[in-house]
């Protein structure tokens, strides 16, 4: 027998011809996948609200080496003690990124490289115990499969006689609390804090002397230091040479000005000082870049190894003590320092300089006018025709002799 001829399939997939009932279409999960999460928003409106967190979160990682994205696991429900007021706050928070393979691709959510501890809530633990006398259960040291229900049955148990409840849902969004850190440091330090000279004084109390005696202005530096005695590692002038005296010597001081006046590198010569001293220095910042240009400085002066960088992705476990660890092994060489004779050379060398300012700007007995008096006049007269005078001793010159030649 001739072989039956194949029947033509439509886009249906039923083959025509025969009584075949047509295959079964694929039933669509009811529910997310594991690894997707629901937003009630269209595509467009959750596009631009990713974008934003993602814009937003990264400028304040660059600015102040903070992360304020936050992915937070469970929600409690609760009611302010004065408005009565129903608030959610969220419970556990675990920092995260929002990155883009290209700009084709949607947002991802990972967890960042660098190590971020995953934390209850700090802003709402201080307002529960300060203003209802609720310790709320501490997070599980490791976390298993069943351990966030768990921990969210247990804050629920705790906060029942309140009425208030947990729901188990999770959010994204930015939480800014970094600064509560300081907070607990001053409330546990509030002791020793409130004896500091600058805190009392700050309070009004005028027990303490904030200014310290023999401090040296800008015309005593050359006669007070000895160029044996200094390690700054970058030039500086007679108003930075004073800030640097002031930071030694303990005074505490206030040093501003415009931008490229110098204050960074004042900085790293204060720095570079205490060094050469055995001293410690924490410097701190509240934008990131400030630290970033002192730390380039020190640096590009072969003082990096002495620095410890304790923000941005410098600032996990692992690189910290890998760097403690490098300390604690290295051997340090003494390096060759200047005879001296070049030390007395330097002193010679500023005396002239200095004698040569002096001299600029020393009045003449005669003329009551200095060099540079007579300097500056004589460049604002270009524009004016030369006349003759025939003087033949300009040293001779007195106010009433100029009066009679104008």
């Amino acid at each position: 027998m001739p072989p039956e001829e194949q029947q033509p399939t439509s886009a249906s997939g039923t083959q025509k011809g025969n009584n075949q009932k047509p295959a079964p279409a694929k039933e669509k999960p009811e529910g997310p996948l594991p690894n997707q999460l629901v937003c009630e928003v269209n595509r467009n409106d959750l596009d631009n609200i990713l974008k934003n967190l993602h814009r937003r979160s990264l400028s304040d990682y660059r600015e102040r080496g903070v992360r304020i994205l936050h992915a937070a696991f469970g929600l409690l429900v609760w009611k302010d003690i004065i408005t009565s007021e129903e608030v959610r706050s969220p419970l556990i928070m675990v920092p995260i990124e929002l990155s883009k393979e290209n700009i084709r691709k949607p947002f991802a959510i990972s967890v960042p490289q660098v190590e971020e501890e995953t934390v209850l809530n700090p802003a709402l633990q201080v307002k529960l115990k300060n203003d209802y006398k609720i310790d709320l259960p501490p997070l599980p040291e490791e976390w298993e499969s069943e351990s966030l229900n768990a921990y969210f049955d247990a804050v629920s148990k705790v906060v029942a006689e309140q009425g208030w409840k947990v729901e188990g849902t999770l959010q994204i969004g930015l939480f800014s609390f970094h600064k509560l850190v300081i907070y607990n440091d001053l409330e546990a330090n509030s002791p020793m804090i409130i004896q500091h000279p600058l805190v009392r004084a700050i309070a009004g109390v005028k027990d303490t002397r904030l200014v310290q005696d023999n401090l040296p202005e800008e015309k005593d530096v050359d006669r007070i230091e000895n160029p044996e005695n200094i390690f700054r590692v970058l030039d500086a002038d007679s108003s930075q040479r004073v800030s640097i005296d002031f930071a030694l010597k303990g005074q505490s001081f206030v040093m501003q000005g415009p931008p490229g006046t110098g204050k960074s590198q004042t900085i790293a010569n204060i720095i570079g000082e205490c060094i050469a001293q055995g001293k410690s220095v924490l410097f701190v910042s509240d934008k990131m870049a400030a630290l970033e240009v002192v730390y380039k400085r020190l640096s590009e002066v072969g003082l990096a190894h002495f620095c410890l960088e304790l923000h941005s992705s410098k600032a996990n476990k692992q690189q910290v003590v890998a760097e403690l660890k490098r300390c604690l092994d290295e051997q340090l060489v003494n390096g060759k320092l200047p005879a001296l004779h070049d030390f007395e050379k330097m002193r010679q060398l500023r005396y002239q300089l200095n004698e040569y300012v002096t001299a600029l700007h020393t009045k003449q007995p005669l003329l009551q006018k200095s060099a540079y008096d007579v300097l500056g006049e004589l460049a604002s007269l270009q524009a004016v025709p030369f006349v003759q005078v025939g003087l033949v001793n300009p040293g001779s010159l007195t106010p009433q002799k100029m009066n009679e030649f104008e």
